[in-house]
């Protein structure tokens, strides 16, 4: 746990001032001021505001961890072709170390996001028609369904190098568009990137009694189920292959 907290500590350095951090306080302060502008001349209902919104932030989301996940891998492979992290007695640990400080750097950017979101709407709009509740329940659905996503493009930036977990990124967004059609009822499921919208979609169906929410309820069941057993599995999946990967890198 020590080597852990100290390996946490280290990458934290890392990052202090680089644009990794930056990027995760200047975006999501960006995309709330774009939204306070753009709804402050729509004439939507408030909750069709909040539910674009969120809506929005899910299908971008997979594209931004792609660009996330490949500065990090590049900076490791700029740093010395990763040989910190080959070099480690604890590779497993260093590895979980990587992937929890992009986490904690998705988690603090997502709320960020969703609390300057909930104040636009309350202080400058005046037309929240939430709790704070649902902004805070809807950011940690649309993370923890996200955390499949940044473990395997850590993967792929590591085994194939940043361009490679931006293109995936950028094709994870096509495809969820796609999916949040009816084209994508039924196989969404079987879909990572696509999680987190769908998840998002029910939880604001849930939130305000459309009766909609009730019809593919099993289907909802299932991908929850899903999305546990398959996040749990990548990351345990990942540790093991971490601990026996040689440093290769397409470049």
């Amino acid at each position: 746990m020590e080597f852990l907290y100290n390996s946490i500590k280290s990458d934290f350095e890392k990052v202090k001032g680089q644009p990794l951090l930056i990027m995760h306080i200047v975006i999501p302060i960006l995309a709330v001021i774009v939204f306070t502008v753009y709804y402050s001349h729509t004439h939507w209902k408030p909750t069709s505001k909040v539910s674009g919104f969120f809506q929005m932030a899910a299908l971008i989301f997979p594209a931004l961890i792609g660009v996330v996940s490949a500065m990090t891998t590049d900076q490791e492979f700029s740093a010395g072709k990763f040989q910190q992290m080959l070099a480690s007695p604890m590779r497993t640990v260093t590895f979980l170390s990587k992937l929890l400080i992009i986490l904690l750097l998705g988690l603090s950017a997502m709320l960020i996001l969703v609390c300057g979101f909930s104040a636009s709407l309350t202080y400058i709009l005046h037309e929240n028609p939430f709790g704070f509740l649902y902004y805070i329940c809807a950011a940690f659905i649309l993370f923890f369904s996200s955390v499949f996503i940044y473990v395997l493009h850590l993967i792929i930036g590591l085994k194939f190098g940043g361009t490679a977990s931006i293109g995936l990124g950028i094709f994870e967004t096509l495809l969820s568009a796609l999916f949040n059609t009816g084209l994508g009822d039924g196989k969404w499921i079987f879909a990572p990137c696509t999680w987190g919208m769908r998840f998002i979609m029910n939880f604001h169906k849930f939130m305000i009694k459309d009766k909609d929410f009730l019809q593919n309820i099993s289907e909802l069941h299932l991908g929850i189920i899903l999305c546990v057993v398959g996040t749990i599995a990548i990351i345990t999946l990942t540790c093991l292959w971490f601990s026996k990967w040689e440093g290769q890198q397409s470049q």
